[in-house]
């Protein structure tokens, strides 16, 4: 039994093309390519195999047969059943009030929220697991970034934390 196209699957190849084309472009842009140990480098070796990785899948997605009809059929099945519109534009919301609370909220609270919302949203299996896996992502993300890299992370301005030790 042969495995036939799912509904949007050559378009994605063709967009998976065309953001490693990007990507390799942006790539050349940090350093050409002077050397193999030059700063671009690696992010050029990473999207030249993301275009011939892309490449290929587009070609050999020419040669399968598509389970949908036309190219009609294939943008409803994509929308009803690939990409449904109700979670992508919740989720967008989700990313949105994000963008808005970094800021006043500061890295640690409005990291959690996201996540807290995010795996609710998306996996809704329960509250204690959502806020257990929604904290401990935040204090390894914290414990990493700032006290192993020294990044300094957002901080509410109304928020002191280098009163208990653990701001910058």
């Amino acid at each position: 039994m042969t495995r036939r196209l799912r509904p949007g699957e050559r378009i994605f190849g063709y967009a998976m093309f065309l953001f490693s084309l990007f990507l390799f472009y942006h790539a050349y842009q940090i350093s050409g390519f002077s050397s193999i140990s030059s700063a671009g480098a690696w992010p050029l070796a990473a999207a030249g195999l993301m275009a011939l990785c892309s490449a290929a899948i587009i070609v050999q997605n020419h040669r399968m047969e598509s389970a949908c009809t036309g190219a009609r059929e294939e943008i409803h099945q994509f929308g009803k059943d690939i990409l449904p519109p109700h979670p992508l534009l919740g989720y967008l919301a989700i990313i949105v009030a994000y963008m808005l609370v970094l800021e006043p909220l500061g890295f640690n609270i409005s990291s959690f929220l996201f996540l807290f919302g995010s795996f609710w949203y998306l996996h809704r299996r329960g509250i204690f697991l959502t806020l257990a896996l929604s904290f401990g992502t935040v204090i390894a993300t914290y414990v990493v970034f700032r006290v192993l890299f020294k990044v300094i992370l957002p901080e509410a301005e109304w928020l002191d934390l280098s009163a208990l030790g653990l701001g910058g």
